[in-house]
C-alpha cells in the first residue's frame, strides 16, 4: 500500500510538471520514462527504436509508442485542437465512450506533452484501481429446454 501512494505521488507530481512545461525536453521525457513506463523499465534490454525517438526529439512519436508499448489494451479516442489547445484522449480499447469514468484525458498547448499527459494520466488511474469497462464477463446458464424436460419428469 506504501508503494502504492507513493507511486500515485509521484505520477500526480509528474502531471503538475508537464503540465508547467512549454515544451519537451529531455529531462522531463526522462522522468516520464522512469516514472509512468513500468513495462519499458522491466524490459531486458534497451529499446533502440525509445533511444532513436529521443535523439530525433519525435516527441509526439514517442507518446504514441509508449502508449501502445505501456497500455496494451488502450487506444487513442481522440487528439485534438481547440483554440490553440492539445487535448489527447485514450480509453480501454472496445468500450463504448459514454462515461468520463472510460477516458484519461490530458490538455496542453504542445501537443507532444498533452499526449505524454494522457499517458501519465492513465497510469494513474491504473494505480488508483480497476479501470472502468463496459464489458461484463461471460457466465454460463444452465439450458431452459433440460430445466423443464426434468421438471415435467418428476410431476
Amino acid at each position: 500500500m506504501w508503494f502504492r501512494r507513493n507511486q500515485e505521488r509521484a505520477l500526480r507530481s509528474l502531471l503538475s510538471r508537464i503540465e508547467a512545461a512549454s515544451e519537451p525536453t529531455n529531462n522531463l521525457v526522462a522522468e516520464v520514462l522512469q516514472q509512468a513506463c513500468p513495462r519499458l523499465q522491466a524490459a531486458p534490454k534497451p529499446n533502440d527504436l525509445v533511444r532513436r525517438l529521443i535523439a530525433a526529439e519525435a516527441w509526439v512519436d514517442l507518446g504514441f509508442w509508449l502508449i501502445g508499448w505501456e497500455l496494451p489494451d488502450w487506444v487513442i479516442h481522440r487528439l485534438s485542437c481547440d483554440d490553440r489547445r492539445w487535448t489527447c484522449s485514450i480509453c480501454v480499447r472496445g468500450l463504448a465512450i459514454n462515461w468520463i469514468e472510460d477516458v484519461a484525458e490530458f490538455q496542453h498547448d504542445n501537443p507532444s506533452l498533452a499526449i505524454l499527459g494522457a499517458l501519465v494520466q492513465a497510469q494513474l488511474r491504473k494505480i488508483q484501481g480497476p479501470v472502468p469497462s463496459n464489458v461484463t464477463p461471460f457466465r454460463r446458464t444452465g439450458r431452459r429446454g433440460t430445466n423443464r424436460v426434468s421438471n415435467d419428469a418428476e410431476r
